[in-house]
């Protein structure tokens, strides 16, 4: 169940060893269990246009429900600080995947509290990968019902706490396993540091400099996890197959950032335009991890981070519309459930916005058929098109810095036409999304421009 390109020893080791001696373990993992099935059952059952509740969903949420609770009970018996940042973790990733999002995000800032308070417990150390990436995959994910709030509670003062990078002793990584941890906390600091400074935690000055060492620390990391890998301990193409998806789904997230770092966390939508060679090379790094992974399962559920969130934010925020295609064929093609990310939706919800920015542009490519009893085929039935993009070709900016054309003659969204975020109402039972979109508009003040009701 959690194995994917970032595996932690937390859910591989730990929990397990923890659930043969604690009743609250044993119960989260059955609720775990029962929501697992949950997702492999809607997943091999389409839900009708007028969706109803079924009943075998009905019976696992019960399930995953009584026993969710009832490690919730059995915590109030454990008096190890360790075992219960543990078990926060473990009840944080139960209520995502129930979609019980305020409760999430109590389990998680229990949990870090506690690593906070006691930093020095060797338990701990294989813990805080797992915490901070059921965190950042909340940051990425929110339910307008239930905002996430750790932004409000972020300072200067949290930009010196946590895990220094680069890590002592010096800044090499020592292995693959401390790069993957050290370059999604960096991922994770981004969008803290972002958050803060949209609801105005941060001061300009604040956020400048912090920004300038999230990009310091990035192109370090990506040095030496090139060092690394050029060691003797582990000498270039000599990997194992969970290596390889190891390395490739790091770099995926690094290539992230780098997009992110590229286009600034401030600004008019237009921006993102000049992250599309790093737009580009995430695609092809999806293609990479999936082409690494075994695929002999009908459904995949993981707890870690994937490659759901990075084809997701390509798919709506480049505006390159073969870059944007192809990003979305991967992700709807993907029979997974990536913590609180479930591909299929994420393709829903990022074909809905291409089509409402794409409105009027003329361009001749069509997007997935909505039909929520659809093969996977029928989902991502996108014509055959030549995906090659010239990265390299000059683009033609107006005096706003805006390129009305993309190489090869693709119409580009215009800053009026541009989404400007989504708010989203998730009912997991019904297997239905609440979407509503705004766009930027001719203002710059942003408007709601559609809502709809998505059945995935």
């Amino acid at each position: 169940m959690t194995g994917c390109g970032l595996p932690a020893p937390f859910w591989e080791r730990q929990v397990l060893q923890l659930a043969s001696g604690e009743k609250a373990f044993w119960n989260v993992l059955v609720a775990l269990g029962a929501l697992h099935r949950r997702w492999e059952y809607s997943h091999n059952h389409p839900r009708s246009i007028k969706p109803a509740p079924d009943s075998t969903i009905v019976n696992f949420a019960r399930q995953a429900a009584h026993h969710y609770y009832g490690a919730i009970s059995l915590a109030k018996e454990i008096n190890d600080p360790a075992t219960l940042a543990a078990l926060s973790a473990a009840l944080a990733a139960a209520a995502q995947l129930a979609g019980r999002w305020s409760e999430s995000e109590v389990h998680i800032q229990a949990g870090l509290r506690l690593i906070q308070s006691h930093p020095h417990l060797d338990p701990m150390a294989e813990l805080i990968p797992s915490l901070e990436r059921i965190d950042l995959q909340a940051m990425f994910f929110e339910d307008v019902r239930f905002p996430y709030s750790l932004y409000k509670t972020f300072s200067p003062a949290d930009l010196a706490q946590g895990h220094p990078w680069p890590p002592p002793p010096g800044p090499d990584l020592p292995s693959l396993d401390e790069g993957a941890f050290v370059i999604l906390s960096i991922v994770r600091r981004f969008m803290r540091i972002a958050g803060a400074a949209e609801n105005g935690v941060l001061t300009m000055e604040e956020f400048v400099a912090a920004m300038e060492q999230v990009s310091i620390d990035t192109s370090r990391w990506e040095q030496a996890l090139d060092h690394l890998l050029t060691t003797e301990s582990q000498p270039a193409g000599r990997q194992s197959p969970e290596e390889e998806r190891k390395i490739l789904t790091m770099r995926l997230y690094h290539t992230l950032l780098v997009q992110c770092l590229t286009a600034g966390a401030l600004g008019p939508q237009t921006r993102w335009d000049k992250a599309l060679p790093y737009f580009v090379r995430a695609v092809e790094l999806a293609e990479a991890v999936i082409l690494a992974t075994p695929t002999a399962l009908p459904f995949f559920l993981s707890l870690e981070p994937g490659i759901a969130v990075p084809l997701f934010l390509t798919a709506v925020r480049c505006r390159h519309p073969l870059v944007r295609r192809r990003a979305l064929r991967l992700l709807a093609g993907m029979n997974r459930q990536e913590g609180i990310w479930n591909c299929r939706a994420a393709a829903r919800v990022a074909r809905e916005c291409i089509a409402l920015e794409e409105e009027g542009l003329g361009i001749q490519l069509p997007l997935p058929v909505p039909v929520s009893d659809a093969s996977v085929e029928m989902m991502i039935g996108l014509p055959v098109i030549d995906g090659h993009v010239d990265v390299d070709a000059p683009l033609v900016v107006d005096e706003n810095g805006y390129a009305p054309v993309w190489p090869g003659g693709w119409p580009n969204v215009p800053e009026s036409k541009r989404l400007l975020e989504t708010a989203l109402v998730v009912d997991l039972t019904a297997g239905m999304i609440h979407l509503t979109m705004h766009q930027t508009g001719p203002e710059g003040l942003g408007f709601a421009a559609r809502s709809m009701s998505i059945i995935y």
